[in-house]
């Protein structure tokens, strides 16, 4: 099986080298390969669309400049005929109803992917994201998704995404639980789950922002070492590879019908 990763967008010196591509997407890859998930699937990191943006800023207009390069990404690698499958990374989910509709492979978006999971585990969930404004794109997405009712809340550790990765480029993953710069980051978002947890009933927690996937380990520690073994930690990423292995598997995708275009030949009498 043949997947294929689409960045939200490309932009050296911010999620992108040119001599070593997407690092933060191959690192996230190689852990899931190290975890025994990618058994039979080969996943290839698409290149995104270039973009001028490089502030920190990840807010509504954000989302609506890179979504047009998202959908045109999944477009051009749909026409190449070598994949089985298309995944996204970014927790804003930009370009998630157009990617559905142009899309001829199955298409799965990490966070939407993460609910739905959450979702069949457990009654409530709570979603970690980086900024309040990204919380509540990522609360709106749950009114779309139809799975408000089950997010307790998006919250959000304060750190943008050049610090993260600053960290991911200075520490290898093997040295990140000996470090106390590491573990004062991954411990601020553990006290945020440990909110949601304790105040809302959270049976689930989700980490949205790839950066932050990156200390999944540190933050299992974290939350294991206060006594929250029984709560189910997920990074939005792994769901989407899973989501999109199964839709690939079981021989199907997202129905037409819910992600319509003015080709749909058995159109509905009403909506």
């Amino acid at each position: 099986m043949r997947i294929v990763d689409i960045p939200p967008y490309q932009r050296a010196g911010v999620n992108y080298d040119p001599k070593e591509g997407h690092f933060m997407m191959k690192e996230l890859v190689s852990y899931l390969k190290s975890k025994g998930q990618l058994e039979g699937v080969e996943i290839d990191i698409d290149e995104g669309a270039p973009t001028e943006h490089g502030a920190e800023s990840r807010d509504e207009e954000v989302v609506s400049n890179i979504a047009v390069g998202v959908v045109n990404r999944v477009k051009a690698v749909c026409a190449m005929g070598k994949y089985d499958a298309v995944i996204t990374q970014a927790g804003i989910e930009p370009g998630f109803l157009a990617a559905h509709v142009v899309s001829t492979l199955p298409i799965a978006y990490p966070v939407h992917s993460a609910m739905h999971f959450a979702s069949l585990l457990g009654e409530k969930f709570c979603v970690l994201t980086t900024t309040d404004a990204q919380a509540m794109i990522v609360r709106r997405n749950a009114y779309l998704y139809g799975m408000n009712h089950k997010l307790t809340s998006v919250r959000y550790v304060s750190r943008s995404s050049t610090f993260t990765m600053a960290l991911v480029r200075k520490y290898p993953k093997a040295d990140r639980l000996k470090s106390p710069e590491v573990m004062e980051f991954a411990n601020s978002i553990v006290d945020q789950f440990v909110h949601a947890i304790e105040d809302e009933g959270a049976d689930t927690v989700i980490i949205g922002s790839p950066h932050q996937q990156c200390f999944l380990d540190e933050v299992r520690a974290g939350l294991d070492a206060r006594g929250y073994q029984e709560i189910n930690l997920m990074g939005a990423f792994a769901c989407a590879v899973e989501m999109a292995r199964a839709m690939v598997n079981m021989g199907i995708k997202q129905a037409a019908r819910a992600y319509p275009s003015d080709k749909l030949k058995a159109k509905p009498a009403f909506r």
